[in-house]
């Protein structure tokens, strides 16, 4: 399984939604159109990741059995995998796995803050009625 640069990928997140969730008043009717465009497509990245963990976990899974299964070593389970957890493979697994959540818990909040784009839209929309009454 090819596993991406989650650092660049975090890096490129943060500044893409910058650009997603800034507002002017002159492109104020055209974003808040975009808004659900916006949120379908961060949703998207978060359920791909989502799945993108389930797959890791699964081959972490994997790994870890395949190589408690080879020790002719009598071990408890639980020492066995601590053990296992020293393997490079295993440990890539494990430390893609952290970085994949901080992005998930980040695409999270992201879907949030979209989710509050209308919002702020509309909110937006009011006052500039109201400076010109």
């Amino acid at each position: 399984m090819e596993l991406p640069d989650y650092d660049t990928l975090f890096i490129n997140y943060q500044a893409e939604i910058l650009g997603d969730i800034r507002v002017d008043e002159l492109s104020l009717k055209d974003k808040a159109m975009l808004v659900p465009v916006i949120k379908h497509k961060w949703v998207a990245r978060l359920m791909t990741h989502k799945d993108q963990m389930r797959r890791l976990a699964n081959a972490k899974k994997a790994a870890v059995k395949a190589h408690t299964a080879d020790t002719p070593v009598a071990l408890s389970r639980h020492a066995l995998e601590q053990a296992a957890l020293n393997n490079p493979n295993i440990a890539k697994l494990e430390e893609s796995i952290e970085k994949l959540k901080i992005i998930i818990e980040y695409l999270e909040k992201v879907e949030k803050l979209v989710s509050s784009l209308t919002f702020d839209c509309k909110n937006i929309i009011d006052l500039q009625k109201l400076e010109t009454t």
